[in-house]
């Protein structure tokens, strides 16, 4: 066995990538959340998380955006997946903008693949890790390593598609989506005893993986593999056996309750870990030598091509649904399953230049012919950057002005910074049908009917629900108009049969 040297045992150092690489920052979260959750969560509720999901994620998104489409050699090499699989991914997401059917199909397609493509990227910089080292196994072995992630995600796929889903396991908030996921409902008696055979199977790939590999390198070199397969434990295996026996359940990132907060949590761990390993790529291969100005660029591009959908299908334009409707999770989908496509392709070990700039720590300068745009095309990358900074802020607003100008001032009775926050948003594409329902209440106890019902309108419009309908029934009794609110009430029950208000007016 020959092991490496230290001067390529790391990417960055052994405090960055344990870190950042190995799991260690979510690590730090798992703790204080065992013993702070509620301080952690007032100081970062749920509501501002996505500020998280943008600086983290939308460069996460973007950078591999830019190894795909950046260099004319790229785009040749990864056509089918840059052109055609993309198309096909918009053609379901323009589908899902005007079918629900479809649109949750692919919601159901996201939230099952995620946990693989996170999988999949920890047993990647695992084996990276071995390689780097010098770590040599054998194929059986390696198949083992691989198994052990694996089996952690069926462990998932088993808990999200029984009979009663567990949890949700992707960062996106479903409470106000049209969209639904859509499970296959297995039976609890038949998913109880394969989540039980495949957690035996889990540990017995663990402890296999762990003694074939401290054959085959030493503590100090397996190490951070074994990091990751902690992390992987952490973020899926420990949470559903958790769940599926009722032990540590109450601890916070293991329970049901804080399964969404909890994933973000996870999503940000992943979001850091790609982000790590990319930038140490494009500085290896010579495309952005500097970090900060890749990691700029690359949360532009990536927020790009949330934008763009965004500023197309808003109910004002193209759309029929509002963001927090469905219209967010619909893209969420189908920007994550476009992710996964490109990922699956772009980032292969046994490629010649990954091999050499991720295993073996060589310079793979003298490959990259091509690194600036070719004079004569037309230039996108500035439309691109333009676009990217336009969804950024527009991000920014729309996270902070649902929180403070929606939630913290509806809290406060303030309907003056309601009227303003719904301005803003609909400026960024944003408009929230529970805001305009919650200015409307407070136009009726003004009195002021007229205005009440033209918010409860924009409201249905953005978003019909019963509840909204019979609102509106009540505030066109009021008003005198009993066509409009025999009118209401019955909408009211469309939505909903068993209204017993609506069914009694």
């Amino acid at each position: 066995m020959a092991e490496s040297t230290a001067s390529s045992r790391w990417l960055f150092g052994p405090v960055p990538d344990l870190l950042f690489g190995c799991g260690g920052l979510y690590a730090v979260y798992f703790l204080a959340a065992l013993f702070a959750g509620s301080e952690i969560r007032t100081f970062a509720p749920v509501s501002l998380l996505p500020l998280g999901a943008l600086i983290f994620g939308a460069p996460h998104y973007g950078a591999t955006l830019l190894r795909v489409y950046e260099r004319s050699s790229d785009r040749r090499e990864y056509r089918f997946f840059g052109v055609w699989a993309s198309l096909v991914v918009v053609l379901f997401f323009v589908a899902g903008v005007y079918n629900v059917a479809v649109g949750s199909w692919m919601l159901t397609l996201y939230l099952s693949w995620s946990p693989w493509h996170y999988s999949g990227q920890n047993y990647g910089i695992a084996s990276m890790f071995l390689g780097r080292r010098g770590v040599t196994i054998a194929k059986p072995a390696k198949r083992v390593l691989q198994a052990s992630f694996q089996l952690s995600w069926l462990l998932v796929l088993l808990a999200i598609h029984a009979a009663q889903p567990s949890a949700s396991y992707a960062a996106v908030t479903l409470s106000s989506s049209e969209y639904a996921f859509l499970p296959l409902g297995i039976p609890l008696e038949i998913a109880a005893p394969l989540i039980l055979i495949a957690a035996i199977a889990y540990l017995a790939a663990v402890g296999a993986s762990v003694v074939l590999l401290r054959r085959a390198g030493s503590w100090r070199n397996i190490f951070p593999a074994l990091a990751l397969m902690g992390l992987q434990a952490l973020w899926f295996s420990i949470p559903v056996l958790a769940r599926a026996t009722a032990i540590g359940i109450d601890l916070e990132p293991l329970g049901v309750r804080y399964a969404e907060y909890t994933f973000y949590w996870i999503a940000f761990g992943h979001f850091t870990q790609y982000l790590w390993v990319t930038v140490y790529y494009a500085k290896s291969t010579g495309t952005d030598r500097r970090a900060l100005p890749y990691l700029v660029k690359a949360l532009l591009v990536g927020s790009a091509i949330w934008g763009i959908p965004l500023a197309l299908f808003s109910p004002e334009v193209l759309g029929v649904r509002a963001f927090d409707a469905g219209l967010g999770a619909l893209i969420a989908s189908a920007v994550n399953i476009h992710h996964f496509i490109l990922d699956g392709a772009i980032w292969k070990l046994r490629s010649g230049r990954i091999a050499r700039v991720l295993l073996r720590g060589q310079n793979a300068l003298a490959e990259l012919t091509d690194a600036k745009p070719r004079a004569g095309r037309v230039k996108l990358m500035p439309w691109v950057l333009a676009a990217g900074l336009a969804s950024t802020l527009g991000n920014i607003v729309g996270v902070w002005e649902i929180e403070f100008g929606f939630r913290r001032a509806a809290l406060a009775s303030d309907p003056d910074r309601l009227r303003t926050a719904a301005k803003r948003l609909r400026w960024v594409g944003r408009d929230h049908p529970g805001l305009h329902t919650q200015i409307a209440l407070f136009d009726a106890r003004a009195g002021q009917l007229d205005a009440a019902i033209r918010e409860i309108e924009r409201s249905l419009e953005l978003q019909p629900t019963a509840e909204a309908w019979e609102l509106l029934g009540k505030f066109q009794t009021r008003k005198g108009d009993r066509e409009a609110a025999r009118h209401a009430f019955e909408k009211a029950r469309e939505y909903d049969p068993e209204l017993p208000r609506a069914t009694h007016r």
